[in-house]
């Protein structure tokens, strides 16, 4: 295990204060520890936490009382001691049996009902250890598959592992943007993340950021509630951020298949399909009549809607 920073919290407010403060890096909340020890060990996430927060030591929040309301338990109180409450075991003995059908003896001696409920995902794949093989970047972990889907084991899990259905803003948009998808990345501050949900669906959103007529914004969830997102304000943010980075995003392939191919038609439909065949380690030759590849972006859409310095940087982005 790697070193980490211990703080123990007098009181919830002083606990929720440590795990907001900014200064010191990543935290995460310790409660029984039965769970959050194993998962450092096996190294089984990329981002080690540096500070971790113990609520063990907050007094008072241990215990199994009857109220008018019904029975209150202490995100505190141990598994063991729910296993055996005389309280639980007379009014509520379905309880009382889970918690003691619940892992060992020795992991109910200390695990809490509230370290229990915020563990982490309990996916075979998801806790893959580092150690064996190398960690699994499942899409809980911000991959692109959920292997579970298609497993063959008693500890998967597969809540969140596929989308149902398509939301109504990607249905609108031509290139089926999964818009929601990128969206979270930018809310948890991961710019890099964004950029490449985007661009598996549009490899020039700088572009589209600022001609498209972006009918997504009308099918926005929240116009039910007040009004639509911003959409091509954000795709122009993730758009620019992308050709900042050229050199990271439009990247050579890792293997080159040998084959080539041509294309007839340097406008927007061919650019996308020159990414895409390229991406996929063809060597790809564009052919245009004009001087200028860009098609309809270089010769027809005026400068005040799309400064031509976006093609320009775009194209040679591509033939870096």
């Amino acid at each position: 295990m790697k070193n980490f920073e211990h703080e123990s919290a007098a009181s919830f407010d002083e606990a929720v204060s440590l795990l907001k403060d900014s200064r010191k890096g990543r935290k995460v909340a310790i409660a029984g520890g039965s769970d959050l020890l194993g998962v450092l060990k096996e190294q089984i996430l990329e981002e080690y936490p540096e500070v971790v927060v113990d609520l063990k030591t907050i007094p008072g929040d241990e215990y199994i009382k009857e109220t008018e309301d019904g029975i209150e338990i202490g995100a505190l109180t141990k598994l063991a001691d729910i296993a055996k409450s005389p309280l639980l075991n007379e009014k509520a003995p379905v309880l009382a049996q889970a918690a003691r059908s619940v892992a060992t003896p020795l992991i109910r001696n200390v695990a809490t009902i509230g370290g229990n409920i915020c563990q982490d995902v309990r996916c075979w794949f998801y806790r893959y250890p580092h150690g064996v093989g190398g960690r699994m970047d499942c899409m809980r972990k911000g991959g692109k598959e959920c292997y579970a889907v298609m497993g063959d084991n008693r500890y998967h899990s597969i809540f969140g592992g596929m989308k149902t259905h398509m939301t109504p803003c990607a249905i609108q948009c031509p290139a089926n943007t999964d818009i929601p998808a990128y969206m979270e990345q930018l809310r948890q501050g991961n710019t890099e993340k964004a950029a490449e949900i985007l661009m598996e669906a549009n490899p020039m959103p700088m572009i589209t950021s600022r001609v498209c007529a972006h009918t997504c914004q009308e099918q926005c969830n929240r116009c039910l509630s007040d009004e639509g997102v911003s959409i091509h304000s954000v795709e122009r943010y993730v758009g620019d951020y992308i050709l900042d980075h050229a050199d990271q995003f439009y990247q050579a392939p890792e293997k080159e298949t040998g084959r080539r191919v041509a294309l007839v038609g340097a406008g927007p439909a061919g650019l996308s399909a020159a990414y895409y065949l390229r991406r996929a380690g063809h060597a790809v030759t564009v052919i245009d009549k004009m001087d200028k590849p860009g098609g309809m972006l270089t010769y027809a859409i005026l400068n005040y809607r799309l400064p031509k310095s976006y093609v320009e940087r775009l194209v040679e982005a591509y033939e870096k």
